[in-house]
């Protein structure tokens, strides 16, 4: 046999491990390092979910109130290999966002049986109740089985930007058999979908987003986070979970009131005196040295303070010194938008031009007394003349606009820099020392002496606010009363009128109503004349249509005589007891007993007395 060429060699190296390769079954790509779950039948657990968030293991911005500390309910699945609920260092879920910020989990749920009737990866879905507090407990059961025998689960921290706890993928088969017990400790993450820092901080959308991360000790490394304990090489656990396997002979049942789930049993209490995380003290950057106070030149003393972000807790680093201070000596103090010069004068001063605005920076704390005193002169010092015109306008919070002397007081309602601005407010000293001002300022910070002189005129001026003020409301009420006495006789005129027009039209309304009264009793005595009983009248009319009818009415103290406006002549009868018969009388002239209305009028009315045996009207059909 030939010798082989190195170059033939490595050809068939490569040859022969590529063979061996797809005969071994090697995959191409990478697959899931989990090993395939040979284990019998289906396996119970029951999950325990214990909180852990006390205020001596979280002491900073532990959340008291609105809301206090608490969980949300649980959400998990068991799954296979195919499907995750969340993952690390992947990009959250809609679902994730929207249960991971508002606690809301109807689009999660969507998600979940979206994936299992799909790629029939999610085998089963559970809930726990929420947790009322930083600790307790949330206890549920499930099912698992080999083709999926993951578990993952989230749990929402209440309140928080986007912060939750969970278990991403936990294979509970080993080979052929399921784990018996198995606790884990449980740390923040962040989804990466709200950018606020603490537990209380107003929704930030974080664009674009991240992804899901870890919170620890340092991370996020920034002093505001409420997680941030630089001191701390891990976070203590904030919650844990532990699984226990059901045996067969245990009955299998999801709790169905789970009012008690969120109590701790008696014998397994938390104990939360173990863990305390020393939480040091934390302080503001120095503001700037404030100015000068007494004389800068000889024993000048300059102050610069700071305040305190978070007190100490839990045998943390004590608070270190507040103020500082330390002689100045010549020193020109130089600012954004300030040129100002220390001389040997107090306080300090410095030169403003026309309607020129110069502004000075103060590192403020908060709820701080801040004033300042003014004096504005020319530059010239051998010009003393009054100038009325000279003013300036101090701009701190509000706009105002002062003399050339002048005090401004303010209290800072937030800690930082906050920006003193003056400008002039007259055009007219242009002719006097060569348009430049000199503007000596002296701004004092905290509590100040009270003038006694300032505060009686105070309340003199507080007297005098006082009876001007009665003296407004007293003209006032005259006012009103002037104009009541006017409008009561406007009214009075407007009343004397409508009586004269309601005596006019009575009078003439009294007439009519009498007028009525004396015709409805002369019918009335005309009626009640005639004989109680009237046996029969007919009325008679010409024929119409060629035919003639008898129409029977019957009076009473509802009918009418009829409805007939035509004229007609009438024919009475009566018949008496004894039989014989009264001659018919025949008028010869027509009688009309309605113009387009009835016997029943406003005016007229039947009177109940008047009856007949039997009424009829001959006439044309209806």
């Amino acid at each position: 046999m030939e010798k082989m060429t190195s170059l033939e060699v490595n050809c068939w190296l490569q040859w022969l491990t590529v063979t061996l390769a797809l005969l071994s079954g090697v995959p191409a790509m990478p697959v899931d390092v989990d090993r395939v779950c040979m284990a019998p039948s289906a396996a119970k657990y029951r999950l325990t979910f214990t909180g852990q968030w006390t205020q001596t293991a979280f002491p900073k911005h532990y959340p008291l109130y609105r809301p206090p500390a608490q969980w949300s309910p649980i959400i998990g699945v068991t799954h296979s290999s195919d499907y995750h609920i969340w993952q690390r260092n992947e990009y959250a879920s809609n679902g994730v966002r929207e249960f991971s910020e508002r606690g809301e989990a109807w689009t999660l749920i969507k998600e979940v049986e979206a994936a299992g009737e799909r790629i029939q990866s999610v085998y089963g879905l559970f809930s726990a109740p929420a947790v009322v507090g930083g600790t307790g407990q949330a206890i549920t059961e499930f099912e698992v089985y080999a083709r999926h025998s993951l578990l993952s689960f989230i749990v929402r921290i209440v309140p928080s930007p986007d912060w939750f706890v969970g278990i991403d993928s936990l294979n509970l088969c080993e080979g052929d058999h399921w784990i018996e017990n198995i606790s884990l400790d449980l740390y923040p993450y962040d989804a990466g979908t709200d950018s606020g820092f603490t537990f209380s901080s107003p929704n930030f959308e974080t664009i674009p987003q991240d992804k899901i991360t870890q919170i620890t000790a340092s991370f996020p490394s920034h002093p505001a986070n409420s997680f941030y304990y630089p001191r701390l090489k891990h976070l203590p656990p904030i919650g844990k979970v532990s699984l226990t396997k059901i045996k067969n002979n245990q009955i299998f049942s999801l709790p169905i009131q789970p009012t008690q789930s969120n109590q701790i049993p008696s014998g397994n209490e938390i104990d939360v005196s173990l863990i305390n995380t020393p939480l040091d003290c934390e302080v503001s950057v120095w503001s700037p040295w404030g100015l000068c106070k007494g004389q800068c030149g000889e024993k000048g003393v300059k102050h610069r303070t700071r305040y305190i972000h978070m007190h100490p807790a839990n045998n943390g680093a004590a608070c270190p010194p507040l103020e500082e201070k330390k002689l100045s000596m010549n020193v020109r103090l130089t600012g954004l938008l300030l040129a100002s010069f220390v001389i040997l004068a107090p306080a300090m001063y410095f030169d403003l031009g026309e309607q020129e605005e110069k502004c000075i920076i103060e590192e403020i704390p908060e709820d701080t007394l801040v004033s300042g005193n003014f004096l504005l002169e020319h530059w010239d010092e051998n010009k003393k003349g009054n100038i009325r015109h000279l003013g300036l306008t101090v701009t701190v919070v509000l706009l105002k606009r002062f003399g050339k002397y002048g005090k401004f007081t303010f209290t800072s309602q937030a800690s930082g820099q906050h920006y003193l601005c003056m400008q002039s407010n007259s055009t007219r000293f242009s002719v006097f020392a060569g348009d430049r001002l000199k503007v000596h300022l002296d701004v004092q910070m905290g509590e100040h002496t009270i003038d006694p002189n300032a505060e009686k005129a105070k309340d003199t001026m507080k007297v005098m606010e006082n009876n001007l003020q009665h003296l407004i409301d007293q003209m006032r009420y005259i006012s009103r009363q002037q104009n009541f006495q006017r409008s009561s006789s406007e009214v009075q005129e407007l009343f004397s009128d409508i009586s004269a027009v309601a005596v006019k039209y009575f009078s003439e309304i009294s007439k009519v109503l009498q007028f009525q009264a004396r015709h409805q009793k002369r019918l009335l005595a005309h009626y009640q004349q005639k004989p109680d009983v009237l046996s029969r009248i007919c009325l008679r009319s010409s024929p119409k249509d060629c035919r003639i009818g008898t129409v029977p009415h019957r009076a009473s103290s509802q009918s009418t005589m009829g409805s007939h406006s035509a004229p007609f002549s009438a024919t009475v009868s009566r018949e008496f007891s004894s039989g014989l018969r009264e001659p018919v009388m025949n008028p010869s002239h027509n009688v009309a007993y309605r113009r387009e209305s009835s016997w029943e009028t406003p005016v007229f009315k039947l009177p109940s007395a008047y009856k007949y045996a039997s009424v009829s009207s001959l006439g044309p059909p209806p």
